[in-house]
């Protein structure tokens, strides 16, 4: 194998190394746009280049439960970070020393209610998005992001009692903070800087009545629960006409 071809594939290697990042041991996709928890995409490989497709913004017309963890950087999601924050319209001042022990701080929140979040996808109110999903194997639901906003906004996000996802407008969701269930504050996600996801895939069964339903939702690679499956397809049963 010549040194240039040798080359080439460091770089690709290299390259394609620097698209994920390990977030409390679990591994993120790195992003530069401004994603969106919450919402159903695509992601589009190339050769030297990986990018999102947004493909929907269901109508979560309940409130989704998040968990929000607040994170020290290390130098390699640090650098993620800068990447998405010289293109997103926050622009965030923070700084990373290694020398100093005290680091800059991230937050990861993630959406855990699955079983509302499932409910409301299979709802009559999201069937197109639903429709495209059963169609689209490789679709995804956002369900992790890694972002950091003003300190100020840090601060209020991990002392509220409560995080909720919530629909805000046409197409649109919000972080809407509660203390003694009244809500004190509600940010809109193009105020942070989002640098990294996870996604969760759909695992599909058909009902008895011939219909396909969202069972449950995956992370990652991970399998689909017994006689449940990633392609709606594969889950669609064979039905004996004779019966009828």
């Amino acid at each position: 194998m010549n040194k240039f071809l040798i080359s080439i594939i460091g770089c690709l290697l290299l390259f394609s190394s620097c698209k994920s990042i390990s977030v409390q041991n679990k591994k993120h996709q790195t992003t530069t746009e401004q994603l969106a928890l919450g919402s159903v995409g695509l992601d589009k490989n190339f050769v030297l280049e990986k990018t999102y497709d947004h493909i929907g913004i269901p109508n979560y017309y309940k409130p989704i439960k998040l968990y929000v963890n607040l994170i020290p950087f290390d130098k390699t999601i640090f650098r993620a970070f800068e990447k998405a924050n010289a293109l997103q319209p926050a622009k965030l001042n923070l700084n990373y020393i290694d020398s100093l022990n005290t680091k800059p701080t991230f937050l990861n929140i993630q959406a855990i209610d699955r079983i509302d979040l499932m409910q409301m996808l299979n709802d009559n109110e999201n069937k197109n998005v639903k429709n495209y999903m059963m169609n689209q194997k490789e679709s995804h639901v956002v369900s992790s992001v890694s972002i950091v906003f003003e300190e100020k906004t840090m601060q209020q996000i991990v002392t509220a009692e409560e995080v909720f996802l919530e629909h805000s407008g046409i197409k649109s969701y919000t972080l809407n903070l509660y203390t003694n269930k009244a809500l004190v504050k509600t940010i809109h996600f193009n105020e942070g800087v989002v640098f990294s996801y996870r996604t969760s895939s759909a695992c599909w069964k058909e009902d008895e009545k011939y219909k396909m339903q969202i069972v449950d939702l995956v992370e990652g690679n991970n399998k689909c629960p017994s006689n449940t499956y990633k392609s709606a397809k594969q889950a669609k049963k064979k039905i004996n006409y004779y019966k009828f």
